[in-house]
């Protein structure tokens, strides 16, 4: 008789450990699925994020360019048309040079202004889309740059002429991605 119970009692352990997988398969299943659905939903871009989403704090930007450049007046009003607070400032290279080192930007990557903005570094002629997924979606970068002078970039205006230019991430510790690219 003990053989037996042991036997009904080994079958039913058996039966409860099977109902219990299956149930939680399933949950498993179901709450993966509903994470997915969350993760994959996607984020705004840039160009569905209207300036005026953004918090006012959120578009102020700190602008340092030398006297004499004549495009970074340009990209300083491409910013404001598209409703950013700029506090433009005028500084010697030199200086303009010491905050670009404090953000670790690359020497690859700089052109001919630099801009500060929620902690972060917009080096050269960004186009505004950038600037705002970048503070939209907040990487874990110290900043973007659009290295150089393209033509057709904001400020840098010929025309209909336009060369291919990549917006690159760079992050405090010098690694460098692709941000957007823009052909």
């Amino acid at each position: 008789m003990f053989n037996n119970q042991s036997s009904n009692w080994k079958k039913l352990v058996i039966a409860g450990v099977a109902i219990a997988s299956i149930a939680g398969i399933g949950y498993w299943t179901v709450d993966r699925v509903g994470q997915n659905q969350t993760a994959n939903q996607p984020t705004p871009s840039a160009a569905q994020v209207s300036s005026t989403q953004l918090s006012p704090e959120a578009l102020n930007i700190t602008v340092y360019r030398t006297p004499t450049c004549g495009c970074c007046k340009g990209w300083v009003e491409h910013i404001q048309q598209n409703n950013f607070n700029v506090t433009d400032i005028v500084k010697p290279e030199a200086e303009i040079q010491a905050i670009r080192e404090q953000h670790n930007l690359p020497q690859q990557l700089t052109s001919c202004h630099t801009a500060e903005i929620n902690g972060y570094l917009v080096e050269g002629h960004v186009p505004v889309e950038d600037v705002k997924q970048l503070i939209t979606q907040k990487p874990n970068l110290a900043g973007i740059a659009v290295p150089g002078m393209p033509i057709g970039t904001p400020g840098m205006e010929m025309g209909a002429r336009k060369e291919s230019f990549d917006v690159v991430g760079f992050k405090p510790d010098s690694q460098t991605k692709v941000f957007n690219s823009y052909q």
